[in-house]
């Protein structure tokens, strides 16, 4: 881990135990050897820092979307801090392959698949990327939840839930096909839904497609 991200989770733990009031639920889950895929739902600006610094025992790397890259100033502190852009519907494949060259190097990964916040609280369809980098690295997965109620807001109380690590491939795929990438994105989907509240459960309707 990199003097400077130990520093910038030094700085900004208390800064998010005072903004939030944070609670965090399967802590044991976390697993002691770095890359892993940290598979979670997408609920505000905060979770690319809020999980890294819950799980900190590895440094982590993340995707972000190309907007947040403009201002030099950000673009040199979320890029220290492991944040790889991405321009969303480009299909550049490129920055999905940099996260697995990362998660190889031992350094942990993160991963919002619904492409975009939930105003709502509720899961949205996962898109094929977090599927591909598996698919690719071959890592084990880390599903994570976050919730909290209505907007985020001062001293709003978050909940944070690691789940336990899932196996979905035992070795990288050298050609995935769009069959088996359906099925590593349904689980993951399964996985993350599993730790938020019953009723998110129903929506999951991504059904790995028969055979033909």
């Amino acid at each position: 881990m990199s003097k400077f991200y130990r520093f910038a989770l030094a700085v900004m733990r208390p800064v998010m135990h005072l903004a939030f009031s944070i609670r965090t639920v399967g802590r044991e889950n976390i697993p002691e050897q770095g890359g892993y895929l940290f598979v979670s739902n997408h609920r505000s600006n905060a979770d690319p820092i809020l999980i890294p610094m819950l799980a900190s025992k590895h440094e982590f790397c993340f995707i972000a979307k190309q907007e947040l890259f403009r201002n030099r100033f950000f673009e040199k502190i979320i890029t220290a801090l492991g944040a790889i852009a991405i321009d969303r519907g480009s299909g550049d494949l490129s920055p999905l392959d940099e996260l697995s060259h990362r998660l190889h190097t031992g350094k942990n990964g993160l991963i919002f698949p619904e492409g975009t916040r939930s105003k709502d609280g509720r899961l949205g369809r996962f898109k094929s990327g977090a599927a591909y980098i598996v698919a690719q690295a071959g890592a084990d997965v880390v599903p994570v939840s976050v919730q909290f109620q209505g907007k985020l807001r001062f001293r709003s109380r978050i909940t944070v839930t690691f789940g336990q690590p899932i196996r979905l491939l035992e070795a990288p795929l050298t050609e995935p096909n769009p069959r088996e990438l359906r099925r590593i994105k349904t689980e993951m989907q399964q996985a993350v839904a599993a730790l938020l509240p019953a009723p998110e459960e129903k929506l999951i309707q991504q059904e790995v497609k028969p055979e033909e």
